[in-house]
């Protein structure tokens, strides 16, 4: 088994293995999972213990604390204490009295508090500070009670020259060299009497006091830490306590963080108080947490030990025991059918791929030979569209032989030409890739057989980028019903692919006939019917009958005499496209109409039609001016079209892009004869023989002309325009020049004085002198 296994690393039992081993995981994965829970729920319960301790020592100090606040209320009270306030030095022998009976009250309250080590009432008006047993004036207190050694009496004095002082701080008590480190509680004393001095009491606290009475974790660290991040009754050993541990860093009213002590980590926990904002910290080391896990630890490695031992043997039995059959079956085909297993495979897929070849490759072969048989059967129908069929072989045998069944009788060949492939467009540009076009031949193909499922059998395959359907009708249908049939199939494809894909079909389809032997001539009518296509434009359904072959008409030859031409040149080159557009719907009514010509003539057409234009084009090239645009004489798109109604809507674009540029022209050359007209008048302006005909002579029109063509381009008529120059400059004249009527008439052009008041009133509606009074 284990020769196996080294040598089939892709054998089943590889996975049998794997598969025991994931279930052996478990139980370990399940030992780490509650080693790791116990653990976290050890360390929350000692955190948790640890918290109540802490909460314990909020309660303790913060009740001195407010013990403080009250008794600083009590001392302010106090008759003789308040009314000592204003005395002023130098003290009497009867200040001297009443400082000991001060002395005698501190002494009661701090025998009445035994957390309390010293009081200090701080007189700032007579500079004397009393304790409980002498008393002495600041610089004294400072020597005693100060932060540092080397704290300056002028920081120390800072501290009480405040307006109002209530605040904590700790300092040092020194006393014959030795200093012990206390909490000072200092107030200001509020007395009844307004205006009174104001007076200070300090409270003194030991540290070791201070937090005696709090129960002691026995290895934990307990201190606090004020808001200036100062350590209070923090013991001498500094190597117990967090490095750098700032106020700031905790956040929170309570919490735990962990800090390094001398490289061991530690459980920092704190609580606020709500008296002074103090934080009281607990440090615990985290070897504690070790310690109570240790024996679960081992516990644990244990039981691991013991699942992988007993676990492998019990595997190791199993594994061997289901193999065997597995092992047995593989000697068996090896021996009998020659088939070996390398190990490529586990077993598994081994004997179903050796069950199964037989029936897989009998598929695959069926599978080739549908595909070969699709191929030979659309090459089949393409040689009998084309008339070609095997002299050796009797049609029906080759029918029956590709799987075609007729049946009836009743044949007609149907030819789908894409006119616009729609969705299929974005793949390409005029010529679609062969696979594109496959796969909507594809589609066509499923589309018709699904529509005449009902009424007849189709076969398709493709013919030169066209799709040939052979549609053989139901013996049920009739031969009235078979146009309906027809008409009802390409109405349902056309509109199914309009709708889904937006492709744009044109269906040919020949005449029925009632022989197999027939597909060739329907066949050959549908080409005919498709070629119609030039003359009823692309999106038709061209049925032989309906076409100029099929009616056998007489030929004949197109409408599109000389004179018609001539007059479609001249329109264009006079840039009339109303008369253009009538003259190309009456060459397209002539000829599409009534009795539409064949496809060979309206091919010659749409030539002769091109060659119009081309012509026109030209000509005018050489006569005018200026030169066509190039885009206007670019022709190749109206030789390009495909059929008649294309090439229509080609022509009317290109010729009104003529006309349009000739009429262009035109009010071009007409806005430069205006432009010399108004600089004329300008220059004879003051001649009196200046008339419409004096200009008409100079420009060799007519009087009648000149000013029709005048006033169609400004919309003023030519006298006024000459007439309100001359009066522009008589106002001018009038207004500011000491002038007559008459001098005024002849300078500006007029011979006869009452021609000049007659106009002048007609455009201003007052007389020249009427004017001349008012404008003075």
């Amino acid at each position: 088994m284990f020769k196996q296994l080294r040598k089939y690393n892709r054998s089943v039992i590889v996975t049998w293995l794997i598969s025991y081993i994931a279930v052996l995981m478990v139980p370990i994965l399940i030992s780490f999972v509650l080693y790791s829970i116990s653990f976290n729920q050890v360390k929350v319960e000692t955190n948790r213990a640890n918290e109540l301790l802490l909460e314990q020592m909020e309660m303790s100090i913060d009740s001195k604390l407010k013990g403080l606040e009250q008794l600083s209320l009590e001392i302010a009270l106090n008759k003789s204490i308040s009314v000592f306030s204003s005395v002023d030095l130098p003290l009497s022998d009867a200040h001297y009295y009443d400082l000991f009976q001060i002395s005698e009250s501190l002494r009661t309250y701090k025998n009445a508090n035994d957390y309390i080590e010293q009081i200090y009432v701080m007189y700032t008006n007579s500079d004397t500070v009393i304790s409980t047993y002498d008393h002495t004036n600041r610089q004294g207190l400072f020597q005693k009670l100060r932060r540092q050694q080397d704290t300056t009496y002028e920081q120390w004095s800072a501290l009480f020259d405040q307006k109002y002082v209530n605040g904590y701080t700790p300092m040092h008590y020194w006393d014959e060299g030795t200093s012990t480190p206390v909490v000072v509680f200092a107030r200001s004393l509020v007395f009844n009497t307004p205006g009174q001095p104001p007076a200070i009491v300090l409270f003194l606290m030991k540290d070791s006091k201070l937090i005696e009475s709090v129960p002691q974790h026995p290895d934990a660290t307990m201190f606090v830490l004020d808001t200036e991040s100062r350590y209070i009754a923090a013991p001498k050993d500094t190597s117990r306590l967090p490095q750098q541990l700032t106020y700031d860093q905790l956040q929170g009213q309570q919490g735990v963080v962990y800090k390094d002590i001398q490289d061991n980590q530690a459980a920092v926990s704190y609580i606020t108080s709500k008296v002074t904002g103090w934080k009281y910290v607990s440090v615990l080391p985290a070897s504690l947490f070790n310690e109570k896990m240790e024996y679960m630890r081992k516990l644990t490695w244990i039981s691991i030990g013991l699942c992988l031992f007993v676990g492998g043997i019990i595997s190791i039995l199993f594994l061997r025991r289901n193999y065997m059959p597995i092992q047995v079956m593989l000697q068996s085909l090896s021996h009998k059918f020659g088939l070996r297993f390398d190990g490529g495979l586990n077993e598994y897929s081994f004997l179903q791929d050796a069950i199964h070849d037989h029936f897989a490759e009998k598929e695959d072969i069926l599978i080739r030979f549908d595909k070969h048989r699709n191929t030979i059967r659309a090459h089949f129908l393409r040689r009998l569209l084309k008339g070609y069929t095997e002299k050796d072989v009797p049609l029906h045998e080759s029918l029956a032989a590709h799987n075609i069944l007729f049946p009836s009788n009743r044949f007609v060949v149907m030819l789908v030409y894409v006119d616009y492939y729609g969705k299929f467009q974005q793949y390409g540009s005029d010529e679609l890739p062969d696979q594109k076009q496959q796969m909507l031949h594809f589609i066509l193909t499923n589309v018709i057989e699904d529509t005449a499922a009902s009424e007849a059998a189709v076969y398709t395959t493709e013919m030169n980028d066209v799709l040939a359907c052979v549609v053989n009708f139901q013996e049920v249908i009739s031969e009235e019903q078979e146009q309906l049939v027809l008409k009802r199939i390409t109405a349902e494809v056309r509109g199914f692919m309009q709708e889904q894909i937006q492709v744009e079909l044109t269906i040919a389809v020949g005449g029925v006939h009632s022989d197999i032997y027939g597909i060739t001539q329907s066949y050959h009518e549908a080409l005919d019917a498709l070629e119609y296509r030039v003359v009823l434009g692309s999106g038709h359904f061209i049925r032989y009958e309906d076409t100029h072959a099929g009616k056998n008409a007489p030929s004949h030859h197109y409408y599109y005499p000389i004179s018609v031409e001539q007059q479609l040149v001249y329109a264009v080159k006079s840039g009339n496209y109303p008369k253009v557009e009538a003259l190309l719907e009456d060459i397209f009514k002539e000829n599409f109409s009534v009795h539409p010509v064949s496809v060979p003539l309206a091919k010659c057409l749409m030539y002769n039609l091109a060659s119009t234009m081309l012509n026109t084009l030209d000509e005018m090239n050489l006569t005018n001016k200026h030169t066509l645009e190039s885009h206007l004489m670019d022709v190749e798109k109206l030789l390009a079209c495909e059929h008649v109604l294309q090439m229509k809507a080609q022509m009317k674009h290109k010729l009104k892009q003529v006309c349009e540029w000739i009429q262009a022209e035109k009010r071009d050359h007409h806005r430069y004869l205006i432009e010399d007209v108004q600089n004329y008048i300008e220059k004879y302006l003051h001649d009196p023989s200046l008339n419409i005909s004096m200009i008409g002579d100079t420009f060799q029109m007519t009087p009648s002309y000149i000013s029709r063509l005048y006033k169609d381009y400004t919309g003023e008529a030519l006298l006024d325009t000459i007439n309100r120059s001359r009066l522009a400059e008589a106002k001018g004249l009038l207004m500011h020049r000491k002038l007559t009527v008459n001098e005024v008439a002849s300078r500006v052009g007029y011979a006869d004085v009452s021609t000049f008041v007659r106009t002048f009133k007609k455009f201003e509606g007052m007389t020249p002198g009427m004017y001349q009074k008012t404008a003075h």
